[in-house]
């Protein structure tokens, strides 16, 4: 390749090291030779035009490497059956790894938050609480199938999601179950379910105690389990005329935030696993993020264009899904528009164009944005204070870096999503 640095990902080669210079060879569709330069970011973002933008396409990007590896690696292994490889090849499309061929190709995969938030998480416990930069490395390794876990867990999530809310596009191309029927895809995201743990017993070669891989199995598996009863609760809401603000809460901070706190969580029990205050300051960190991070989802699926985040404009009021924004809009609206918007809700099949705009109308006359906007901000607060504790007894420079990544997170998720009085995005498929 006649570049430094290779970072192989095939075979049993363990562990994955990527570094330096951005070069992607195809081997097989899913055992690629990656070389990323991670330190770059900054350089090949400048022309974003927003510094959260950069940031976070930094923080996010650190890792992204390492963790794609672990998770192919993963994917090759099970893929030992010339008749399952259209299977496997279903999973590594969703991933962005191949086409609907299932031939080679690097579409885009979104951005491994949860992933690089638990080893940012992992980078932060570990820095905080040790010296050893050797020891802190090490962490880090032990770390990585935990983060590819969690990424499939993220992903078998969004493959049934799909399925039950109709989308037909993520991430700027045909989902699963549109490319292969319901069917498959219903049995894709449940294959990616068990791939997350055979990734997370990698741990047991990267020299995690048997105690240790146990806890960080039950709060994955417990984190499955709060997905689904936070998917039901969401899916309950659309035939429910009487949902409050506090129940769409709980509902998010199941669907959503449960997985972005075992992340942190995860990532901090391995970095730090004898200290209970640092672990609970990061998951709690993690819940907050994801309840903000849903409220900022929210807004996307009502007022974001279809080019910027690879769905359909205003898809959530065709849907007609009791969002964050139109909970609001129903609690304070005029009772003639509140009997409107019911009566727009009660009608069966998608919202047509004129009823969008009506609803759209609604939700300006409320404030509903806005409204929506100050809960997130809100949950924000409270996860850079609970940040804030990881570091408060801490003098060591280490933690400088891990803080400033998780922070442009935050930086991003308040900042980006409203600009001088007016809904505003920066796309990011996340």
């Amino acid at each position: 390749m006649g570049e430094q640095g290779l970072g192989q990902c095939a075979g049993n080669i363990a562990p994955c090291l990527v570094v330096v210079k951005l070069k992607v060879v195809t081997v097989l569709p899913y055992r690629m030779v990656l070389c990323m330069n991670t330190h770059s970011s900054l350089q090949r973002r400048a022309d974003s035009g927003s510094i959260e933008h950069i940031r976070l396409d930094a923080a996010l990007e650190r890792f992204h490497p390492q963790v794609e590896c672990e998770m192919r690696r993963v994917l090759e292994r099970a893929d030992g059956n010339a008749a399952l490889h259209p299977f496997y090849g279903q999973m590594a499309y969703h991933l962005g790894w191949v086409d609907e061929q299932l031939q080679p190709a690097r579409l885009p995969p979104g951005k491994l938050l949860r992933p690089a938030l638990l080893l940012w998480a992992c980078a932060l416990a570990s820095a905080a609480t040790s010296a050893d930069e050797v020891e802190r490395e090490q962490c880090h390794q032990q770390a990585l199938p935990v983060a590819a876990a969690v990424e499939f867990v993220h992903n078998f999530s969004l493959i049934h999601d799909d399925i039950e809310d109709r989308d037909e596009w993520r991430r700027h191309r045909r989902t699963v179950w549109t490319v292969w029927g319901e069917a498959q895809g219903i049995n894709t995201g449940d294959a990616m379910v068990f791939l997350a743990r055979l990734a997370l017993w990698e741990v047991f070669k990267r020299g995690v105690t048997s105690d240790l891989a146990v806890q960080l199995a039950r709060i994955l598996d417990r984190t499955c389990l709060v997905l689904c009863e936070g998917q039901y609760l969401d899916l309950s809401f659309e035939a429910s005329a009487t949902v409050t603000p506090e129940m769409y809460l709980d509902m998010i901070t199941r669907k959503t935030a449960a997985l972005m706190r075992a992340a942190t969580e995860m990532g901090a029990r391995v970095g730090a696993p004898e200290v209970e205050e640092t672990i609970a300051a990061l998951a709690e960190f993690g819940e907050e993020l994801g309840i903000a991070f849903q409220l900022r989802d929210d807004l996307l699926g009502i007022w974001a264009r279809s080019a910027q985040v690879g769905k359909t404009a205003a898809g959530d009021l065709r849907r007609k899904k009791m969002s964050f924004p139109v909970i609001h809009a129903l609690a304070h609206a005029a009772p003639h528009v509140r009997e409107r918007m019911h009566a727009i809700y009660a009608q069966p099949g998608p919202a047509t164009d004129e009823q969008i705009l009506i609803l759209l109308d609604m939700l300006n006359a409320t404030a509903s944005y806005e409204w929506c906007h100050k809960v997130l901000a809100r949950h924000c607060a409270k996860a850079r204070t609970a940040l804030a504790r990881v570091c408060a007894h801490s003098s060591s420079t280490a933690t400088a870096e891990p803080t400033t990544a998780l922070e442009a997170v935050l930086d991003f998720v308040t900042g980006s999503a409203y600009q001088n009085g007016s809904p505003h995005y920066l796309a990011l498929p996340l």
